[in-house]
């Protein structure tokens, strides 16, 4: 028969279903242990006396040698060999006040009610919050009156890009929000309408995107191919970073610029810090920042647009995820003649891609990928010689 030990673990089990029928005012009690480990008749016979010592056992737990605790359910069963006996059906918990006394509760059951009492009590929106979160309510028992104000200032004070999170205008301590982002994101998606949440950023990561909060930008390298531009707008220095909003809002008389592939790679920076002189143009280089982060740079639609990344199934579904953005973009040194040149250089050990559809690819590029995929080969720009390089972008501009 049943431990105690596992009698108990299973009314661990329940917890959260009885913090939520307490706070939704509803009977979850009584109730039996699923699991007894009730003998079969077999064992009845046979191992009688260690039956009865276990039954013994759970009877000095129980009621009504206890005012509280566990309740048994009896059945009267006869056998010729050892007569009539009682033999326990269910063992049960009758009452909420039982429960609560058998995992030593009490206080914390107490402290979840008048948690919850108090948050719906400041933000009504929150009640069904707390009926579904209810161990969030018990494990946060000390810092909602710092979660509140946070949920009080999104609904009511928040004005969107305003703000770092480390500078709302809030008494709270400056690394509080980032330190429980994702409970607030809970509190947030339940109380703010959706006008105010932007849907398209999702996870921890993207709190501040999400909610309309100022957050450090990506940076942005890029080089100035122009020494007259660089001399009107920047001092004379060609070669500089900035962050993506700043970049973003740029006024350059650029007309056409080339994006280096999206890694972060001394050999291809090399690649930008080298690209020759070209008036109006200039070099872009990834360095982690994630192609997705030039969608919404308006400019780059209205100037030629080029690609330059490794020859080899990765770069070519960067090329297609580009054109989902500037569909114009057109690739650079990325095709069948460059990888024939420097065939010497190329190996065949590029992770296979697993894409679906690359609908931003041409026919030909397209079935260059698929070479590419199916064979796993890699070329490098870092085996492009410059040489090759300067002939092949003065003919492109």
């Amino acid at each position: 028969m049943i431990a105690e030990k596992a009698a108990l673990q299973q009314l661990e089990q329940w917890w959260p279903q009885v913090l939520s029928a307490g706070l939704g005012k509803e009977d979850f009690f009584p109730r039996s242990l699923s699991r007894i480990g009730k003998p079969k008749p077999k064992e009845w016979i046979e191992n009688f006396e260690q039956v009865r010592s276990a039954q013994e056992q759970w009877l000095k737990r129980s009621r009504p040698n206890k005012t509280k605790g566990w309740s048994l359910s009896w059945e009267e069963r006869g056998y010729r060999s050892i007569g009539r006996n009682r033999f326990i059906r269910s063992i049960d918990v009758k009452t909420l006040e039982d429960y609560l006394y058998l995992l030593k509760r009490e206080q914390v059951y107490a402290q979840v009610m008048a948690d919850a009492a108090m948050i719906s009590g400041a933000i009504p929106e929150l009640q069904d919050w707390c009926k579904a979160n209810p161990l969030d309510v018990e494990r946060h028992h000390t810092q909602w009156s710092y979660l509140l104000k946070v949920a009080r200032y999104f609904m009511e004070g928040h004005e969107p890009g305003r703000y770092y999170i480390r500078e709302l205008p809030l008494d709270i301590p400056t690394k509080f929000i980032e330190s429980h982002k994702r409970l607030l994101m809970s509190l947030l998606d339940e109380v703010l309408p959706s006008s105010r949440i932007d849907s398209s950023f999702r996870g921890v990561r993207h709190f501040e995107q999400r909610y309309g909060l100022k957050y450090r930008q990506p940076m942005i390298r890029l080089r100035l191919m122009d020494k007259a531009m660089a001399g009107q707008h920047f001092s004379g220095v060609q070669d500089l970073a900035l962050p993506l909003d700043a970049f973003a809002e740029l006024k350059l008389p650029v007309r056409r610029a080339i994006i280096l592939e999206n890694k972060t790679n001394y050999s291809n920076l090399m690649n930008l810090l080298t690209l020759p002189q070209a008036r109006g143009t200039i070099g872009i280089f990834g360095s982690g920042f994630g192609i997705g982060a030039l969608a919404d740079v308006a400019w780059l639609s209205g100037i030629e647009l080029f690609y330059w990344g490794d020859i080899d199934a990765h770069g070519l579904q960067i090329l297609s995820q580009l054109r989902a953005y500037h569909p114009h973009v057109q690739p650079f040194l990325m095709d069948v003649q460059t990888l024939n040149a420097f065939a010497a250089f190329s190996r065949h050990d590029a992770p296979k891609s697993t894409a679906a559809s690359l609908p931003g690819l041409t026919a030909t590029e397209l079935a260059f990928f698929h070479h590419l995929n199916e064979h796993q080969i890699r070329l490098e720009q870092e085996h492009i010689p410059l040489a090759y390089v300067r002939p092949a972008l003065a003919a492109l501009l």
